[in-house]
């Protein structure tokens, strides 16, 4: 292996770009040694192909990206190449040495012999093109000189670092505050561009040669420096390879040896650093630990400066072990936790331990002095087999451990809040809080609470329970808060109504209905109270929320019903609001007449009067007949029609007298005496069969009828006499209750 170039990953995994074996290794921070790029073979192939197939020729630096792509400088190829997700391809260089491309595609562009690699943190990718002795930056698919003039020499401090000269920069370097280091290796100095672009000398006098630690890094000499690293606190470190030695120059800027003693030769694992030959480095770089990583390329080996002041070769490249120990006792859901202690050596290893279980990880903590506490929150209630794992710093290899661990339901607590619902109304949604879900499982633990109670449930108390759901609900037993609210189904409401009667009569039945309606569901029971006023005049039970009664004696007038329903064990007691009834008397009907009620007309003639039947009280619904009485001797009556039904009006009537011509007498005189001795004669002659008597008998009768006559008065004729008859008209019926009714009008007849 010749170790020329080496960078460190964000996650502490260190990149080796070996040029001897034409590939680049990776050590993982648990000692994981595996190729990432080049299969072995000097050359170029492999584009858009997996990057361990691809041929490299001389790969001479590495510089990982914050989004883990690797940069390689394959310097033989004149090419920087590019790995990313496995597949290489080519970034910068057309692979023909030279200089030219300038603002322009990097593909397209000429390299030559580029050396060093460095990202900085814009995620620009900066390179020593050693052949141009120039500093190239690439970014955003350009590529641009950042400093030198193309010029071998030295020249330019205090002037922008395109100005100036350089002499085979072969290591660069970016510190936190933007500032770029240049390894100017042929003009012995370390070269510095300040973030406004002007250059100067940070390190080395131009003279080569071993001096200065303890001072000014601007007053030592350096011997061919070669590969540059910063560090967090932006202290630089120096590859000074032809003094055998890393040299650190401190923020303040004095010099230090930290590693090497100046003599040329192979450094054991184990020794003090600045104890310890050192065989020509030339790449060095920074952990994420703070351990600097030394590429010692002439002896072949990369050691890490451990802060004990040694040297060790990295994890992955020693027989070193790391024992793990780990233990998680049985705990409640979200109070697990494991006690990890890492041991190794040299020192206390760092890092991260991660707890898996099965293939999921559940938990990580960082090392501190050998040991982590592990909250284990997320572990599931149930049986686990955990397995405890070291991920290593790079120094101390990985290891893990595997530890059962019972995890019981942590308890909750639930409380539901209280509930009013009336009977026979649809139940609530019920709610209430949860206490003691740990806060990752807020939104995958719920309570749904239900009240223990049928559907139709009577006046009473019921208990609210609770029941988890929820993704996480398994972690967890549920217990009911003391004093946790209740369901109470309380009588519900009901709408008494009643039903405005029929029309009323005095001295009739009055027939009185009600219903009793729930406001929510269920039929009401019990009975229900009919008033009058402020009196109760019937009690009735209710049917399927009805009620009926009867009124028997209810008096003509204006009448206020309600009707009050006195509840039962689920539904309310309730009043209607008030009926108004106006009961009228009993209905009758008159007589009377329609016109005169006084006429005269001659013995066996006909007279008419005009009558009216007429409702009273209301609508009278009897059939009404007439009769008559008082008539003259052998008259007769009749009435058109003979019977009428008066209803809500009336109804006329025509009443017909006919008389008798016996209906009047003359009074006094000769011929009544004359009649008697006729009658007394045809009695006689009849009685004797005397013809002659019996035909001197009639002759008496016609004189006696000449003399009188009986045809159309005369004014000279004598007066007859007029018979006056008062008649009495009877109409009659049947009332609603049943009873006769009668009523009568007078009329007088004159008959001559």
């Amino acid at each position: 292996m010749r170790p020329v170039g080496i960078a460190y990953d964000a996650a502490g995994d260190l990149f080796i770009a070996d040029a001897n074996k034409n590939q680049v290794v990776e050590i993982s921070v648990g000692g994981a040694l595996s190729v990432v790029a080049g299969n072995g073979t000097q050359g170029f192939s492999g584009d858009g192909g997996p990057a361990t197939a691809a041929e490299l020729n001389e790969p001479m630096a590495v510089a990982v990206a914050a989004d883990g792509t690797l940069y390689i400088a394959d310097t033989g190829n004149q090419r920087i190449r590019a790995v990313s997700g496995g597949i290489i391809s080519t970034f910068a260089g057309d692979g023909v040495r030279g200089f030219s491309g300038d603002n322009g595609v990097p593909t397209n562009a000429e390299l030559n012999r580029p050396a060093a690699l460095a990202m900085d943190a814009s995620g620009a990718l900066l390179v020593c093109d050693q052949g141009n002795e120039r500093v190239r930056r690439i970014s955003n698919g350009q590529i641009t000189t950042f400093a030198g003039d193309g010029v071998q020499g030295f020249a330019g401090d205090g002037g922008v670092a395109t100005a100036a000269e350089l002499n085979e920069p072969s290591g660069i370097a970016v510190s936190t505050d933007g500032r770029v280091f240049i390894a100017d290796s042929g003009n012995e100095r370390v070269r510095v561009v300040a973030s406004n672009g002007v250059m100067g000398t940070f390190a080395g006098t131009g003279v080569a040669g071993f001096d200065g630690d303890g001072g000014p890094a601007s007053a030592a000499r350096l011997n061919r420096p070669m590969g540059l690293a910063v560090d967090d606190v932006n202290e630089v470190y120096v590859a000074d390879e032809d003094n055998h030695r890393l040299r650190r120059i401190g923020s303040d800027g004095t010099i230090t040896t930290v590693a090497g003693n100046g003599v040329q030769g192979g450094a054991a694992d184990g020794v003090v650093a600045i104890s310890t030959p050192e065989n020509q480095p030339t790449s060095v770089a920074v952990s994420s630990f703070g351990w600097p990583a030394i590429g010692d390329a002439s002896d072949g080996s990369v050691r890490l400066l451990f802060g004990d002041a040694k040297l060790y070769a990295p994890a992955g490249m020693s027989a070193r072990t790391t024992m793990v120990m780990a233990s998680a006792p049985a705990a409640a859901y979200g109070q697990a936790q494991a006690s990890v202690a890492v041991a190794g050596a040299p020192g206390m290893p760092q890092g991260t331990v991660q707890v898996f279980d099965g293939a999921t990880p559940i938990a990580s903590s960082a090392i501190s002095d050998g040991t982590a506490t592990i909250p284990m929150a997320a572990l599931g209630a149930g049986t686990h087999a955990l397995t405890v794992l070291y991920e290593g710093d790079g120094l101390h290899p990985g290891s893990s451990v595997a530890t059962p661990v019972v995890i019981s339901p942590a308890t909750v607590t639930a409380s539901a809040t209280a509930a009013t619902v009336s009977y026979g109304a649809p139940l609530p949604a019920l709610t209430g809080t949860l206490s003691g879900v740990l806060p990752q499982d807020e939104a995958n633990v719920t309570a749904v609470f239900t009240a223990n109670a049928p559907a139709m449930a009577g006046v009473g108390s019921y208990p609210i329970s609770a029941a988890l759901t929820g993704p996480a609900s398994g972690n967890y037993t549920l217990s009911m808060a003391v004093g946790s609210g209740q369901l109470t189904v309380v009588p519900a409401a009901t709408l008494a109504t009643l039903a405005q009667p029929a029309a009323a009569y005095a001295g009739l039945p009055l027939q009185l209905n009600a219903t009793v309606a729930s406001t929510t569901s269920g039929v009401p029971s019990g009975s229900v109270e009919f008033m009058d006023g402020g009196s109760v005049v019937a009690t009735s039970p209710l049917v399927n929320g009805t009620a009926a009664a009867v009124d028997l004696n209810v008096a003509a007038g204006e009448h206020t019903f309600s009707v009050v329903y006195s509840g039962d064990a689920d539904f309310r007691a309730s009043t209607s609001g008030d009926v108004l009834e106006a009961v009228n008397a009993m209905p009758d009907f008159t007589v009377a007449p329609a016109g005169s009620t006084q006429q005269t007309v001659v013995a066996g003639s006909t007279a008419t009067f005009a009558l009216t039947v007429a409702s009273q009280g209301g609508p009278f619904t009897g059939v009404v007949t007439m009769s008559a009485s008082g008539l003259p001797v052998g008259a007769s009556v009749s009435f058109s029609p003979p019977a009428v039904v008066p209803g809500s009006s009336s109804a006329p009537v025509t009443m017909t007298v006919t008389t008798s011509t016996l209906s009047a007498k003359r009074s006094g005189g000769m011929p009544e005496v004359a009649l008697s001795i006729a009658a007394l004669l045809l009695v006689f002659t009849r009685r004797r069969r005397n013809a002659m008597l019996r035909l001197l008998s009639l002759l008496v009768l016609a004189g006696m009828f000449g003399i009188s006559g009986c045809g159309a008065r005369t004014a000279s004729e004598s007066v007859l006499p007029t018979q006056s008859y008062s008649i009495v008209v009877k109409a009659t019926s049947t009332n609603l209750a049943g009873n006769v009714v009668e009523h009568t009008v007078g009329v007088t007849l004159s008959v001559e």
